[in-house]
């Protein structure tokens, strides 16, 4: 089974990664608030101690953020997700951005050996919730 990592327990993003937890899926989390993270750890889920660590741990790194800004710093800080990803990893980003930061991002992706995704959503928050939220990817079809 894959091993997720999941960026961004906010308003969707939280519900999001407990419907993989709730699946079984072998999960590791993190937010910038740890408490909001804690409910995900007592059912299970492992704490991502940085970006970069938690993109070494899984095989698939998916943020769901409120901002580009957010996004980048994830990604490009001094522990972010690009120093830990490599060939045969994947990550899926879910974040409120804009094109040209997702093309951004995913090409520097690319350069370190990983799959960029790109997984807007629709449906908000109550259908997030139920696990029955509209996730449109775009992306290479091996990634996918």
């Amino acid at each position: 089974m894959a091993k997720v990592g999941f960026i961004g327990l906010g308003n969707v993003g939280g519900k999001l990664a407990g419907s993989l937890l709730r699946n079984g899926v072998d999960l590791t989390v993190r937010d910038l608030n740890q408490s909001v993270a804690q409910p995900f750890l007592d059912a299970g889920a492992k704490w991502g101690e940085s970006p970069k660590q938690m993109a070494e741990a899984t095989d698939i790194l998916i943020t769901c953020l409120p901002s580009p800004d957010a996004s980048a710093r994830v990604m490009e800080a001094e522990d972010g997700a690009l120093k830990g990803l490599s060939e045969g990893k994947i990550w899926a980003e879910m974040s409120t951005t804009d094109e040209a930061e997702v093309k951004r991002l995913g090409a520097l992706v690319k350069e370190v050996g990983a799959a960029p995704i790109d997984c807007p959503v629709s449906g908000g928050c109550h259908r997030a919730a139920t696990g029955n939220i509209a996730i449109f990817v775009g992306g290479e079809r091996a990634a996918f």
